[in-house]
This record gives structure tokens, sequence and C-alpha cells, in this order.
């Protein structure tokens, strides 16, 4: 192996010494590589690896400092769920719901997720309910039901068998319609704001994502022993 091989090889690090770094747990840290919102890279073996480089660079874009050394204590999480109460965004966030459902679709049908572009009644319920989660917790300073809200609706799409890529695209674009509805009442907001509100969109889309995956592997379970059942009936 070459100095430079070498070199790049001793710069990538497993899921777990990654995940302590940005303060997360393993299984959300590889939902949100899956989701493509991390830089990483597969080894030959297909194993997921993080070079280090990247994540400093990507945890400084969201305002973290990256660590001089990886150690096994985790560090404090990008985004806690308790913050100052702020119920001038909760208003933005609350008066652009109309907004929002509209861009949701927009933006889907943008994307061109073929499961995802047809618009439903069931849907627009699924993100009005996201974004009075969001609304109530930042007016209150606890984000904490806004993620389980997202990983309960994420959990539901797992278990009934939603797409994949429906429960991907999904709470990506709605991200990316909050961010573009709430943008001109933002402006001239303190940078604070504007940042809870990113990172905590950014939550939203993992927890969806890691509640997506806690509902599949239910309903395959499920599966699994309903099949056991009827091939034990069948003998």
């Amino acid at each position: 192996m070459s100095e430079r091989a070498a070199a790049r090889t001793e710069e990538l690090v497993s899921v777990s010494v990654a995940a302590r770094m940005l303060g997360v747990s393993a299984s959300s840290l590889r939902a949100w590589a899956a989701a493509g919102i991390v830089p990483h890279r597969r080894t030959a073996g297909g194993h997921r690896r993080f070079e280090l480089s990247e994540l400093e660079e990507w945890l400084a874009a969201r305002g973290g400092s990256a660590p001089g050394v990886v150690t096994p204590a985790p560090p404090a999480e990008l985004l806690p769920t308790r913050i100052d109460t702020l119920p001038r965004l909760a208003g933005t966030i609350r008066r652009i719901e109309g907004a929002v459902l509209d861009a949701v679709e927009d933006e889907l049908a943008r994307s061109g997720a073929r499961a995802s572009v047809r618009a439903s009644a069931a849907r627009r319920r699924r993100l009005s309910a996201a974004i009075a989660a969001l609304a109530d917790a930042v007016e209150s300073g606890d984000l904490a039901s806004s993620f389980r809200e997202a990983e309960w609706q994420g959990f539901r799409g797992g278990a009934s068998g939603v797409p994949g890529e429906t429960s991907i695209m999904e709470p990506l674009a709605f991200r990316r319609a909050v961010e573009r509805a709430a943008a001109p009442d933002l402006e001239g907001s303190p940078e604070s704001e504007r940042r809870v509100l990113e990172r905590a969109l950014d939550r939203m889309v993992i927890r969806t994502v890691v509640g997506y995956s806690e509902g599949l592997r239910s309903r395959r379970r499920s599966l699994d022993a309903a099949s056991r059942v009827d091939t034990g009936r069948g003998t």
C-alpha cells in the first residue's frame, strides 16, 4: 500500500466512532448516511466508513465544533432537545402551513419520486401534524415532541409497507418546503432562529427515516410470524 493510500485509510472511521463524534446514535447515523445527508463511503466489504476531514467540515457547517481527538465519551448533540422558547418562529411556522403543503407537492413532483407525486389527503394530514408539532415544540422550547412525531410517522409508514422511496423523499421534500415558505418571514430574523429551524428539520428527517426502518423491521417480524403459523397449519 502506498503512503498516500495508507494515510487515507487512517483517516476513515467506523460508524460507532463517527456517531460518537457527531453526538448521535449509530442507528441514526446509518439512516442519515442512507438518506445521503452525511458524507460517507463503502469499503470493499460493503461497510460504511467516514472520512474525518469530511465529517469535521460537515459538522462545522452546521455550527458544531470538531473535536481534536475522537474519544469514547459522547459529546453534546448537534441540536439539544431543550432550546430557548421562540414564539415568533412558532408563529411563522403556523402561518406558512398552507404554503408548505403546496410546496411539498411541488418538491415531490420535481424529485420524480413516482410513488409520491400524486397528492393525497392522508399526506396533507401527516404534514399538517408535523407542522403543528414543530410549531408547538419551538414555542415550548422542547423539541423532543416534534422528533417523536416524526419518528412515529416514519414507523407507521414502514409498518404499513409504504415504499422506501416515499418514506425518504417525503420528509426531505417537507424540509425543503418549510425552508422555502419560511424564507420571506425569516429575513432579518436572528441567525440563531434560522439555525434552530434548519437543524430541527434535519433531525426530523433523520428521525422519520429511523422510525421507518424500525417499522419495516416490525412488519417483517409480523410477516415471518404469520408465515410460520401458516406453515404449521399446513403440516
